[in-house]
């Protein structure tokens, strides 16, 4: 399991305002650690526009315009992960990074 992976994930059961249902999440755990435990972090993927920066930051996975939901971090079970939809690419990640930095910094 490979940071930068994108997977269908069950983030079922959820509680508002936490993101619910089978959607893309964005892996974000090292992938030394993700071959290691149980669990990885991920944030969830909406397709909901606007691109806010810092909050919610526009991808493309597969052609369609996608937006990566940095306040929806969390930790699952990898039962929770279904199928692989695609690696995010190198300077997407670089982005998101610097996302989190400042979404978790003081």
């Amino acid at each position: 399991m490979n940071r930068g992976s994108i997977y269908w994930i069950n983030l079922e059961p959820s509680h508002p305002p936490e993101f619910g249902k089978v959607r893309p999440c964005l892996v974000i755990s090292n992938t030394e650690q993700n071959q290691h435990l149980s669990t990885v972090v991920v944030v969830p993927i909406s397709s909901k526009a606007p691109e806010i920066w810092r909050l919610r930051l526009k991808i493309l996975i597969k052609n369609k315009d996608s937006f990566v939901v940095i306040p929806g971090i969390r930790q699952v079970a990898k039962q929770r992960l279904l199928d692989r939809i695609s690696i995010l690419s190198v300077s997407n990640l670089e982005s998101i990074d610097d996302a989190l930095r400042a979404y978790l910094g003081d």
